[in-house]
């Protein structure tokens, strides 16, 4: 690991301790994954990769962004018009913010056409075991 990736790591850990936004949390959790995966294939490459675990039911679906809306309105946000592909025909398009944040906290909008990968996740007290069909 470089030095600058070291002190980088104890910076992530120590927010990440502290973290009580979500969504700064997972960014900086993804950003330690890339760098523990960076060391991985410089130094390992001749072992197992690793796999993380999440705690959490989750489903990742492909989704398509159909369209970015223009509001028109100074206060109100761009959206970005997302085609989730496997729902029914009635439900397919969400609308959201068009506004990502990246590893490293940069904000960035998605292009129309872009391919996405949607992950769903429940808390395990919100779902139910699920019995397998009976043929």
């Amino acid at each position: 690991m470089t030095p600058e990736e070291r002190v980088r790591m104890n910076e992530l850990c120590a927010k990440i301790q502290e973290e009580e936004n979500y969504e700064e949390f997972a960014s900086e959790l993804l950003e330690l994954s890339e760098l523990i995966a960076r060391k991985h294939e410089r130094r390992f490459q001749d072992q197992p990769s690793l796999v993380w675990h999440r705690n959490r039911p989750r489903k990742t679906v492909p989704a398509v962004v159909n369209k970015i809306i223009q509001t028109g309105v100074a206060r109100a946000p761009e959206k970005a018009e997302i085609s989730v592909l496997p729902a029914d025909y009635l439900f397919r398009e969400i609308r959201i913010e068009n506004s990502l944040t990246t590893a490293e906290g940069a904000t960035v909008a998605l292009k129309q056409g872009a391919r996405l990968d949607l992950t769903l996740e429940a808390n395990v007290k919100d779902t139910v075991r699920k019995s397998p069909p009976v043929s």
